[in-house]
This record gives C-alpha cells, sequence and structure tokens, in this order.
C-alpha cells in the first residue's frame, strides 16, 4: 500500500483510480479503458483517439525515495517494451493514428531521475525504425503523479458524494525547532504578541505559556503551508478563493486591532470565526474534510500573527 495526501492505494484500487480520473479527463478526445479480460491489457491501460496512451504503477509498499525509483524505472523499461511484442495487434487497434504519448501514471514521484528516464527511453523509441509505423515522429514519454489531474479528482468526490482529505504530516519537534532558529525575527514578534494573551499569570506560568503557544503556532503553519502547497499545485481554484478570503481578512485586520475593545482571547476567537465564516460561505465544507477545512484556518491565525497583521497591543 502507498499512501499520499490525497489516498492509500494498492496496484488494484490505483488502476480504478485512475480510470476514473481518465474517464473525466479525456472523455472529449475518446479515451477507451483497456480492459485484461480477454488476451490481456496488451502492456496498456486505455488510449485516446488523439494517441495517448496510459500505463498506470502503483508500488506494493511505501519506499524510500531511491528504492521507489528503481521500481517505477523498472516498470516503465518493462512496460514500454510491450510497445514491441504487442506491436501488431496495437496496430490493429489505433489503424491510421499514431501514438504520441506515453504516460506513466503513479501516485507520486520523488526522484526527478524518473523523468530524466522517461526522456531518455522517448528518444530511444523515437529512433528505434522498427515502430516507426506505430509510433509519431515526435512521440514522448511522460510521468505523472496525482497533482496532474486534481480537478477530475475533485469531481469524481463529488460524484461519489465524498470530500477531499490532504494528508500531511505533522511537524515534529527537530522541524519547529529548525524553523524558528531560522526565523528569529518572527519569533521575536511572535514572543511579544502571545505573551500578551498571558499578561494575567505570574512570570514563570507566563513565559511557559507563551513558548508552549509559539510552538503551537509554527506547527501550525508549517502543516498549513503544507496544505496550501498541495491545494495550489492540485485544487487551484478552491487555492484561490482561499488567497481571496484570506487578503481580504488581512487588509482589515490592521485597523480592527486598532479600534477594538476586546480581551487578546476574544479577538482570536473572533477573527477565527471570521475566517471559518468565509470558508463556509464559498462551501470549502463541502469539498474538503473537516481537517483540512480546520487546518486552513489555524494556518491563517498563524500567518496573522507571524506576518504583523493580528496583535493584541500592550
Amino acid at each position: 500500500m502507498l499512501k499520499t495526501p490525497f489516498g492509500t492505494y494498492n496496484g488494484d484500487s490505483w488502476e480504478e483510480h485512475c480510470q476514473t480520473l481518465l474517464k473525466m479527463k479525456y472523455e472529449t478526445d475518446g479515451y477507451q479503458e483497456m480492459t485484461a479480460h480477454t488476451n490481456g491489457d496488451l502492456g496498456i491501460e486505455g488510449f485516446t483517439r488523439s494517441g495517448i496512451v496510459f500505463q498506470c504503477y502503483c508500488p506494493d509498499d511505501e519506499y524510500d525515495s531511491a528504492k521507489l525509483y528503481t521500481h517505477q524505472r523498472d516498470k516503465v523499461t518493462t512496460d514500454l517494451q510491450k510497445l514491441k511484442k504487442y506491436k501488431p495487434q496495437l496496430l490493429k487497434f489505433f489503424q491510421e493514428v499514431k501514438i504520441k504519448k506515453w504516460i506513466f501514471l503513479t501516485p507520486k514521484i520523488t526522484n526527478k531521475a524518473l523523468i530524466s528516464h522517461c526522456h531518455e527511453k522517448a528518444v530511444e523509441y523515437r529512433n528505434d525504425e522498427a515502430m516507426k509505423d506505430l509510433l509519431d515522429d515526435e512521440f514522448d514519454v511522460l510521468a505523472h503523479d496525482e497533482l496532474f489531474y486534481g480537478k477530475e479528482i475533485i469531481q469524481a468526490k463529488r460524484i461519489l458524494n465524498e470530500k477531499i482529505n490532504i494528508e500531511v504530516p505533522v511537524p515534529d519537534e527537530e522541524e519547529i525547532i529548525n524553523w524558528k532558529q531560522c526565523q528569529t525575527s518572527s519569533i521575536a514578534i511572535l514572543d511579544r504578541k502571545i505573551g500578551n494573551l498571558f499578561n494575567h499569570l505570574d512570570q514563570v506560568i507566563k513565559e511557559k505559556k507563551t513558548n508552549k503557544y509559539i510552538d503551537l503556532q509554527v506547527r501550525n503553519y508549517i502543516k498549513g503551508q503544507e496544505i496550501l502547497n498541495y491545494m495550489k499545485q492540485t485544487y487551484s481554484s478552491a487555492y484561490e478563493k482561499q488567497v481571496r478570503i484570506k487578503s481580504s481578512i488581512a487588509s482589515h485586520l490592521e485597523e480592527e486591532v486598532l479600534l477594538t475593545d476586546l480581551a487578546p482571547k476574544e479577538l482570536l476567537d473572533e477573527t477565527m470565526d471570521k475566517y471559518r465564516a468565509a470558508l463556509t460561505g464559498e462551501r470549502f465544507h463541502d469539498i474538503f474534510e473537516f481537517s483540512v477545512y480546520n487546518d486552513l484556518c489555524h494556518e491563517a491565525i498563524a500567518s496573522w500573527l507571524i506576518d504583523c497583521p493580528l496583535d493584541f497591543g500592550g
């Protein structure tokens, strides 16, 4: 099984997932699934009438980057050889259309060497005289991960009445310490602001709670930024809405801070509630699981504390 921010897959579930996405993305391009029930799948999972073929691969286990690359590289090499093995049968399917692209679909790509390997194989097959009747003169070999199909993932989830979850690791203590060491000016700002939340406590307890709350905000910021990076690459429409909402609230937050009579904790809660309500108004809760929605809210608060719009005076 292999886990990505968007799901957990084995070979069968990944292929099923890919077929759903490909049928959505290439419906108008005449996508056809190549079933393996009769005489095998001829080495491809599907093809379009315009000459794009697809092969899916999900490893059996979670591998480190080097081992994952080795398995993916060998799979690309082996499956491309099937174009030669099954060329007579494939010519019957494609008729006058030549294969322009061979796309390798895999849940995640962690080593850029796979891209280089695909390019090398594309050149090799373009120059193979025996393949000229099947392959286009500009035949290319590409590797796609899940990020190439973000729009289709959203559509599929809606059809199945499922919400999207973006799983990213929670930053550990070492990662938080490293961030703080690289962002000393931001930590000084957080220390001043967050200290005002605990002014009612004696100095020792105030210092302890301030430091703990700083670590929590740094954790929320790092984790939230990871989620936003995935959204930007895969769910660009939702990401852009989030950017507009966050920017709009931030643009008025500094003025509100100057005029507010609210206590620090009340201001913090009110700001969080305003951001939650804005995301709800854009129906983020209809698309994403609560955990994503919640992490975005905590990232916004951490971001505003670090970048200055949200302050508590003092």
